[in-house]
């Protein structure tokens, strides 16, 4: 076991090309397998290259900011507008923030513990299914673990540069999702907390500076903020008193035995604080960092959600999943047995691996509504040209965008005057779907129905 610390030490940057290359094959395939959901819908509608910025940024202001908007925009723009490139380009983002934990958990210990890192979020199932989607997820999680290896690196260097880096990526957390308001407010505590460990007035002087930079940057947004916080979103509801655990079950991808491995490393983290076999001031520092990154981005959004709306999603709080890789790492790191300390490892892999493909079935299990699906199904059908409706118009027309028929909206419709069309429906309940196709037989006939999963194409004929 040795020779393998040794060969870690030595050939680190071997060991770490292969591990994010895992992680880039674990990301990548089967990336375009299923269908676009309701919420990539919401990233690639309104990020088409022929919409303008100013466009982009108004729509916006209606979901989250827009540093990840304009970044698909320019994507789509550069590559084509497709499902592929945008799913792609956001696996990108989440492959760039597999190296990237490997220069927070350095930073926070050594190489080794680095290495470990990137090991435990490579083969990571929540960070595997966010990086392919084309949502923000996998962005918040590359912004956040910058932003705090670069508060980590100001707070032990004290160099104005760690400073001024710290401040780019924060506001770019910032205005790619509302939730790194909440790791700048857990940043903001934790400075003051850290001045007890360092009250140095150079430190102090640079972390205002940079603080107030973020302010002023992010000050433009803050009226839209400010608007949106009485909005209730009504799909999230109110925490469970369990929903720490939950959703560190969900981060493992509902794996026993890498959660209850990884419980076992937290325990091996806070042991050595609490016997005090940590004497080191920095790694104390570290250890509170670390800790108050979880506590505190976890507690913020549980205190506004009981006090005023819900705002907890296991999703959201893929900015304390960097945090938690670290500490699992740093728990690892306590294990004194080499041949215990390094087989575990394997075992973590071939697990996570298993989970994956079988019980998970994550590659191979339909999961998505199949919005595609079905519009294929109507524009390879639809010879006699007839029209099209829909509830969801608007998402269902990415499908459409090349075609000469476009979904129209059902509620704006007159259908009494139309002979024959397509109904499309999908992000509804069976009972919901069943209601609506019952409400169109008063009129018209069903004349083909095709069901997908998530998803209905029905071709109408009027009585």
């Amino acid at each position: 076991m040795k020779g393998i610390e040794d060969f870690i030490e030595t050939r680190g940057t071997i060991v770490l090309c292969g591990i994010i290359a895992l992680g880039a094959f674990l990301r990548l395939y089967h990336i375009n397998y299923q269908s676009l959901w309701l919420d990539e819908l919401y990233s690639i509608v309104p990020t088409d290259p022929e919409n303008s910025l100013q466009s982009i940024i108004d729509y916006c202001k209606g979901d989250q900011p827009p540093f990840l908007f304009v970044y698909l925009h320019l994507v789509f723009k550069f590559f084509g507008y497709t499902e592929l490139v945008g799913r792609v380009a956001c696996a990108f983002i989440g492959i760039l923030g597999i190296p990237i934990v490997y220069f927070l958990a350095k930073e926070c210990s050594n190489k080794t513990t680095g290495i470990v890192a990137t090991l435990f979020v490579a083969i990571n199932y929540f960070h595997i299914q966010y990086s392919q989607d084309i949502r923000f997820y996998g962005m918040t999680f590359l912004l956040s673990s910058l932003s705090y290896l670069f508060f980590i690196r100001a707070f032990k260097t004290n160099r104005p540069t760690d400073f001024v880096v710290y401040s780019i990526f924060t506001i770019c957390l910032l205005y790619t999702h509302y939730y790194g308001m909440i790791i700048f407010g857990t940043q903001a505590v934790t400075f003051l907390i850290l001045l007890f460990y360092k009250s140095d007035l150079k430190f102090i002087l640079n972390s205002i500076a940079s603080a107030t930079a973020v302010i002023l940057a992010f000050l433009p947004w803050v009226p839209i903020v400010m608007n949106d916080l009485p909005v209730n979103v009504g799909w999230i509801k109110d925490p469970s008193p369990l929903f720490f655990a939950e959703y560190f079950y969900y981060y493992t991808g509902k794996d026993a035995l890498t959660a209850s491995v990884f419980c076992v490393f937290i325990f091996l983290f806070f042991k050595k604080i609490f016997t005090g076999k940590d004497s080191n001031l920095g790694a104390k520092s570290i250890s509170l960092i670390i800790i108050l990154w979880i506590l505190l981005s976890y507690l913020i959004p549980y205190i506004r959600s009981i006090m005023a709306a819900p705002m907890l999603a296991d999703r959201y709080t893929i900015i304390t999943l960097p945090a938690w890789i670290v500490l699992f790492a740093l728990g690892w790191n306590t294990i004194q047995r080499l041949d215990m300390k390094y087989l575990i490892l394997p075992l973590l892999i071939l697990s996570a691996i298993i989970n994956l493909i079988f019980f998970r079935q994550y590659y191979t299990r339909i999961r998505n509504d199949q919005w595609r699906e079905a519009s294929d199904l109507v524009l390879s059908r639809n010879h006699s040209h007839y029209p099209i409706y829909s509830t969801l118009a608007w998402h269902f027309n990415y499908y459409f965008r090349d075609n000469p028929e476009r979904v129209s909206d059902l509620n704006s419709s007159d259908l009494g005057k139309v002979n024959n069309f397509w109904f499309l429906i999908a992000h509804a309940s069976d009972e919901e779907v069943e209601s609506q196709i019952l409400k169109l037989q008063e009129m018209h006939v069903v004349v083909e129905r095709h069901v997908f999963f998530g998803a209905n194409a029905v071709l109408l004929e009027k009585k």
